[in-house]
């Protein structure tokens, strides 16, 4: 913020007699004030929360984050997506920001992250095996081709077929990793300590062409991702059990799901918006109040710069608004723990 003052220098006109008879004393001209510019501090674009209008998802963006998580099957319970275009676009938001900083595992190497608009990350903690599926501006075969200057070794003998797309064995520096096309530029990476990497890659390619149940099955969850603002990340749960929000808490009974999303606004400050579903209002209700609690007491803890809670027939809504430096204490109320 710019700040102006304005300063006057004071003129004295002085006359020197040139003779005898004194000349008439010239006229003293005082400064004129000028007003002082008074700061004002930046104001959070926000009103109560309790009335406020929330927008329902970017159709586009919500065809792009659905599209995506098509590629995530039911068991996996929740994923985080990430638009990583927009991240790498936005120096505030990348320096808080990554896969890394939000404690994600991802199982597309880490030079191919800079080749992607758009990565989605869901894990399953008992197998300790991670899927990522992506989708970027490069067909997947270029892309390869291109990392494989980077010491990615393929398998000899190209793709594999399977089930009409393209899978690829890799071994990156010793790490097992298989990678499949949904798309020419839209595909799924997959590794595990337990299952092998090829047979999940094609379970995602399952769910993708709707051979077997996907995470937006569940019931009640696809509305909820449809009801909240997009956003540069979003993190979906289809089992609320994995809701840090309420880790201390008796968790949620009745709850079948919930979505977050998180986007920026003016005065480096980034809102979080989430949506948690139950099997009615009874329920609901039941859980706001302590859902409430839980949320002050964060806020406390974290400085968050404002919060909002609400019900809404068979679901709660939380809104949330922190500096960008405090975005990952917010969001992670929201996103699967281990």
């Amino acid at each position: 913020m710019a700040f102006f003052a304005a300063v006057m220098a004071a003129v004295f006109l002085a006359a020197c007699a040139a003779d005898a008879t004194p000349a008439a004393e010239p006229t003293k001209t005082e400064p004129t004030a000028q007003p002082t510019a008074t700061p004002e501090p930046t104001p959070i674009p926000y009103e109560e929360f309790a009335g406020a209008a929330v927008p329902p998802a970017d159709p586009e963006r919500l065809a792009q984050l659905t599209r995506l998580l098509s590629l995530v099957p039911e068991s996996y319970g929740s994923a985080v997506y990430l638009d990583m275009k927009f991240l790498r676009s936005n120096a505030s938001l990348a320096a808080f920001i990554s896969p890394e900083v939000l404690g994600l595992d991802v199982a597309l190497p880490s030079f191919a992250t800079g080749l992607v608009n758009t990565i989605a990350v869901a894990a399953d903690f008992q197998t300790r095996s991670v899927i990522t599926p992506f989708h970027g501006d490069f067909a997947i075969a270029d892309m390869l081709r291109l990392a494989s200057g980077f010491g990615l070794q393929l398998s000899e003998g190209g793709p594999q077929s399977y089930e009409g797309h393209d899978v690829w064995d890799i071994n990156l520096l010793g790490t097992v990793l298989a990678m499949g096309a949904a798309e020419e530029t839209t595909g799924v990476a997959a590794s595990g300590l337990v299952s092998d990497a090829r047979a999940l890659t094609e379970a995602s390619l399952d769910a993708f062409d709707g051979r077997s149940a996907r995470l937006l099955d569940a019931s009640g969850l696809t509305g909820l991702v449809g009801n909240v603002p997009s956003g540069f990340v979003a993190a979906v749960l289809s089992q609320c059990e994995r809701l840090p929000l309420l880790a201390d808490a008796q968790g949620l009974p009745g709850c079948t799901g919930a979505v977050a999303t998180a986007d920026i606004l003016p005065g480096d400050l980034v809102v979080v918006h989430a949506l948690i579903g139950f099997a009615g209002q009874d329920q609901a209700a039941s859980a706001l109040q302590r859902a409430s609690e839980a949320l002050e007491s964060q806020k406390r803890s974290h400085g968050f710069a404002d919060l909002g809670v609400r019900q809404e027939g068979e679901n709660i809504r939380v809104r949330v608004i922190v500096d960008v430096s405090k975005f990952t204490d917010a969001f992670r109320l929201f996103a699967p723990s281990r």
